[in-house]
């Protein structure tokens, strides 16, 4: 079953009679979306050899946006925005609680090769619009939920 959309941010709602939305589902709904044309130009031959690299950014920032437009439990809407520089200098980012718990949608760019995610190394950062990104836009409008 297909569901509607939010005006708002086009976040998917669940459809009448859907008992709703886990944060798991909606992960895996995010990461079915991920495609090359989503990504800097940077970030497009590493991702050829994995297929997270370089979402990591759009990613969350939709997962932030989609928690907030979404019938979750509040709980989520206290995870912020986490930055944290990888052993090869690249950003990572992924979304985080006070208690430090994480929500990243785009882990598997580490595990995938035995590598950990820098979440040691993280911060608390602002993403760089208040609104979502163009990337993240087009990536929050790809996602539907269903049953």
């Amino acid at each position: 079953m297909t569901t509607k959309k939010s005006p708002s941010i086009g976040a998917p709602k669940p459809a009448p009679g859907q008992k709703g939305v886990t944060i798991a589902t909606l992960i895996r709904a995010i990461q079915q979306c991920l495609t090359p044309d989503l990504l800097k130009p940077q970030y497009r031959d590493g991702n050829t050899r994995n297929p997270r690299f370089g979402h990591c950014y759009h990613s969350a920032e939709a997962l932030y946006h989609l928690i907030r437009g979404l019938n979750l439990p509040t709980k989520y809407h206290a995870y912020r925005p986490c930055r944290g520089v990888d052993d090869q200098g690249i950003a990572h980012w992924w979304l985080q609680s006070e208690r430090g718990n994480i929500l990243d949608p785009t882990v598997e760019q580490y595990t995938s090769r035995g590598a950990n995610p820098p979440y040691d190394a993280g911060r608390f950062r602002n993403f760089m619009t208040k609104q979502p990104s163009k990337r993240a836009m087009v990536l929050i409008s790809r996602v539907t939920l269903s049953e």
